[in-house]
């Protein structure tokens, strides 16, 4: 908004100009003036180069105007809309607002304000493709395409295109945003203490519109803007770094210089400018990512290798005993845990634990659950005893949302007398000579939640024939399409009908009618079974 409050009213290039607008090299130095002559306003052209246009005609002489009509000179286009004037009012406001067509059908409408106090307060013209402003734009976008092509690492990637798009439009200050996790945040800035207003973010964001105000002050978004005003931006520019399904940032330039207004073709130039970096960071993240996961997968790999050593690789040869085992974790790593241990008074100790959760977490309790559990069958052969120090020591090192069940046993195989704990796990199934299913459950709770918490011990024997099946819950809870668990009574029921057959092919028939009533579906949790069995003397 142009308030003019004497007559006649230049408008030029020239300081000596009401309205002076030294960036339109396509304006005269006086180029046309505004008149309030016999109660009415004229326009009259100044014997200008360009000449002055009323409504699209060339003025050769002094014309009426009223209100509605535009008047184009350089590259500047107003609208007249008078207020009512009499003759003691001759010097009333006019109110003009520039409604020149923007780079973008949402960029913000232009406005001007005339302070009769200042001959000339600033350039507002949009600034014309010079030779020397059209080569370097044409140099800034030929460096970009070298400079983005290339590639980087993403850190030097957002610093290399806030440079470039300063440079492009001739800008001190700018910062770039992308989104981390929904929120924007800074990758890239220059300049000291400024701020992005919210408004402008918005405006961007929301409508994926690159935005260009001239007059900050005179923008009906933001002229009221705490952030703008305490600044005091002159001119900005926005625009949102998008690729063709989202928008994955901001690129924001502004200017302090009262003297400094970006135009339309800045607007272009840091739009285009924006287009190609989002897909150039887009592809440089998408890259990143796949060097992560490829990174993250041969780490898992490694990381599945070592557990894998960690689990006993090969059955023990214990005279009177059989012994078959295998764990298989539902994802490259998981929290499943078996053992045994030879004790030196000549028993056998087998382990059967199971850490709550899947994957790398998972895998890092269970290689620290085994690690004790190795320790303590080196210095304590009551299995009570060194289940209460194992709970105790773990709790130390265990997180407040995981814990461990597990059940513990110590075989003598020459007698079959056995002693046992569990601590909150699946009860083993002991499978009699009589046809009988018993349970293991005698123990304590779970292992990592409370401390001091003293653990009971069962004992019984395991006869010439009998077998005793060890499973976690990956086995008994998996479900099928019709989400039916598979259950505890089905691995009991089966090992039942393999009383007369080795460890090995009861734990190979548990597998095949674990694998028959999943169909197609895979485990969703770690699978470990281990079937200990006294054979018959024949």
């Amino acid at each position: 908004m142009i308030r003019v409050v004497e007559s006649p009213f230049m408008v030029g290039r020239s300081e000596a100009a009401a309205l002076s607008l030294p960036e339109d090299t396509m304006l005269s130095r006086l180029h046309f003036a505004i008149e309030y002559l016999e109660s009415t306003w004229m326009v009259r052209d100044m014997g200008s180069k360009n000449g002055t246009a009323l409504n699209g005609e060339l003025l050769t002489q002094a014309k009426r105007l009223l209100a509605g009509d535009t008047i184009t000179a350089g590259r500047l286009v107003i609208t007249f809309e008078p207020h009512a004037a009499t003759k003691e009012q001759v010097r009333s406001p006019l109110e003009f607002v520039d409604d020149a067509p923007s780079a973008h059908p949402s960029s913000s409408t232009v406005v001007f304000r005339f302070d009769p106090s200042k001959l000339a307060e600033a350039a507002v013209a949009s600034t014309p493709q010079a030779p020397d402003l059209a080569a370097r734009r044409m140099e800034a976008l030929v460096k970009a395409g070298k400079e983005i092509a290339s590639f980087r690492p993403l850190s030097e990637l957002f610093e290399v295109i806030l440079e470039l798009s300063l440079h492009a439009v001739d800008a001190k200050r700018g910062v770039l945003m992308t989104f981390e996790n929904g929120v924007l945040v800074a990758k890239a800035h220059r300049g000291d203490g400024f701020k992005v207003s919210t408004a402008v973010r918005d405006k961007v964001i929301n409508e994926r519109s690159s935005l260009l105000v001239r007059d900050a002050s005179m923008d009906a978004m933001l002229k009221s803007s705490a952030t703008i005003v305490a600044q005091r931006i002159r001119s900005l520019m926005a625009v949102p770094l998008q690729t063709d399904t989202q928008v994955t940032g901001l690129l924001y330039v502004d200017a302090t210089d009262y003297m400094r207004s970006f135009d339309a073709n800045d607007l272009s130039l840091l739009t285009v400018l924006a287009n190609i970096a989002a897909i150039r960071i887009e592809h440089a993240r998408l890259l990143e990512v796949e060097q992560t996961e490829k990174f993250m997968s041969r780490e898992l790999d490694q990381a599945a290798e070592i557990q894998r050593g960690l689990l006993p690789q090969r059955m023990p040869q214990i005279p009177g005993l059989e012994v078959a085992g295998r764990s298989a974790p539902c994802k490259l790593v998981g929290g499943d845990y078996f053992d045994f241990f030879v004790l030196p008074d000549g028993r056998v100790a087998f382990v059967v634990a199971d850490v709550a959760g899947k994957g790398l977490s998972a895998a890092l309790l269970m290689s620290n659950l085994q690690a004790r559990v190795q320790a303590l069958m080196e210095v304590e052969f009551d299995v009570a005893r060194l289940v209460t120090r194992l709970n105790h020591s773990l709790k130390a090192n265990t997180p407040d949302n995981k814990f461990i069940t597990g059940f513990f046993a110590m075989l003598d195989p020459k007698t079959g007398s056995m002693t046992f704990t569990n601590a909150g796990h699946n009860p083993p199934a002991l499978i009699r000579n009589s046809g009988k299913i018993e349970l293991l459950t005698t123990g304590g709770p779970v292992l990592g939640i409370l401390p001091n918490i003293p653990y009971m011990g069962g004992h019984t024997v395991l006869e010439l024939g009998e077998s005793l099946v060890m499973y976690s819950d990956g086995v008994s809870e998996a479900p099928n399409a019709a989400d039916e668990e598979f259950s505890e009574e089905a691995v009991g029921q089966i090992a039942l009908a393999c009383k007369d057959r080795s460890a090995n092919e009861t734990m190979l028939e548990i597998g095949r009618q674990l694998r028959c009533f999943l169909g197609d579906l895979q485990p969703v949790d770690d699978v470990t079974l281990l079937v200990v069995r006294r054979p018959p003397i024949v």
